[in-house]
């Protein structure tokens, strides 16, 4: 589509595709973040957006719903770039004015971004009155200045962000992400700097008379890579990078498979049952609510219902059936035997009050009752059911011989001699 291109298009479109998704993640699932946070997705949103208008394959079918045509669609991509490179400036106004006073400076450079956007609009208009792809086919000294105005805010960028590097200031970031951001947006801006500066020379050169055949050269690699935007896709590709990880992490947080997921999966046997026992420890939030909570705070907020769920529980635990106290004696090891009952005296406690629909049957006890730690109750929560229900099983057995035994008849058909048991 684009003059000069070079590249194969499954090659293009792939690190395109892997701009949109980690772009698409990160928009969708990194919704709690910082104001710098924030201000990154709106970047990636841009870029993404720009990289699929440069994409012919993409660029191709829309051009023909937009006015104007491809050339309309090649200036909305440097215009979406240019905007992009905006929002990097507004990190760095940020992080260096605050996130109040900011917002003025900020201002003004999106309102510098939309000239520059009606100024490609203005400076390509003869490349659509005659039909051509793009400004760059049309050539010119207005596909120059078209360049210098796209260089412009890479190269203020790069500079304010070195400055504020050399000044200390843009390094005090809260997060290992955030000073990866700063390092590569330097990085990215300093490598988009080059063409223009080689662009620059050549003109002055050839101006001057001294023009040679190498920047002759220099001035047409850097134009027909200007053109096509291939080594901008594949800087901003590298530049992505740098989120990687981030957008992994939130789509392992996604799928819960993330350490605080994993743990709270852990305690929810123990929060059920507790819970189910004192329903009233629950906060109910709105689906919506819930589904945007991090798993941090679910972890937490699971954690505190257990502890408040089990003081509560803890007021109506009873002593242990006499069996099921020799059971722990003669089954559980000496070190483990005491935890197991407090445990075991919170279960049988949760169960009458769940059997009762969370509503205690009588007064608190009297006495008071220890609350084991989380730990404790984690290890031996289940250990103490599973020797509950062993308790209730073999009674069931005794009392199955017992009615058996004695049941009505039993000794009518007794045989001469027979014994009974």
């Amino acid at each position: 589509m684009w003059p000069h291109d070079h590249l194969p298009a499954g090659v293009t479109v792939s690190a395109t595709l892997f701009i949109v998704v980690i772009a698409l993640i990160r928009l969708s699932l990194t919704l709690h973040t910082s104001v710098f946070g924030r201000m990154i997705n709106i970047l990636l949103g841009f870029d993404a957006v720009a990289a699929i208008l440069r994409e012919p394959l993409f660029a191709r079918p829309i051009s023909k719903l937009v006015p104007g045509g491809l050339p309309t669609v090649f200036d909305t991509w440097h215009w979406l770039t240019v905007t992009a490179w905006a929002c990097g400036l507004g990190m760095a106004l940020l992080h260096e004015n605050g996130p109040v006073r900011y917002r003025i400076q900020f201002k003004v450079v999106i309102g510098t971004s939309l000239a520059i956007g009606l100024a490609f609009l203005l400076l390509s208009a003869p490349a659509r009155a005659n039909g051509m792809s793009s400004i760059a086919e049309y050539g010119g000294w207005r596909y120059g200045v078209y360049i210098g105005l796209y260089s412009a805010l890479p190269v203020i960028v790069s500079t304010y962000y070195y400055v504020l590097k050399t000044r200390g200031t843009m390094w005090r970031t809260t997060t290992l992400r955030e000073r990866l951001t700063v390092a590569a947006l330097v990085i990215f801006g300093i490598a988009s700097s080059l063409p223009a500066c080689l662009i620059a020379v050549s003109v002055a050169l050839d101006a001057a008379g001294a023009g040679s055949a190498f920047t002759d050269n220099a001035y047409n690699m850097v134009a027909e890579g200007f053109a096509t935007g291939e080594p901008g896709l594949f800087f901003f590709s590298a530049l992505i990078m740098v989120f990687l990880p981030s957008s992994v992490q939130a789509v392992v947080q996604l799928l819960r498979l993330d350490r605080e997921s994993r743990a709270a999966r852990r305690v929810y046997p123990l929060w059920r049952d507790l819970t189910a026992a004192a329903p009233q420890v629950v906060f109910q939030l709105k689906w919506a609510d819930n589904w945007n909570v991090s798993p941090q705070e679910r972890l937490h907020r699971r954690r505190m219902e257990i502890h408040d769920a089990a003081e509560i529980v803890a007021r109506y635990v009873l002593p242990l059936p006499t069996a099921v106290d020799e059971l722990i004696e003669t089954s559980v090891i000496e070190d483990d035997q005491e935890n197991i009952r407090m445990v075991a005296e919170l279960v049988l406690a949760a169960q009458r009050l769940t059997d009762n629909s969370g509503e205690p049957a009588g007064e608190p006890t009297a006495r008071g009752a220890d609350v084991p730690d989380e730990q404790t109750l984690l290890r031996f929560w289940q250990p103490a059911k599973s020797l509950l229900h062993a308790t209730d099983r073999t009674a069931e057995r005794r009392t199955s011989v017992g009615a058996q035994r004695f049941a009505p008849g039993a000794f009518e058909s007794r045989q001469p001699g027979q014994v009974v048991g």
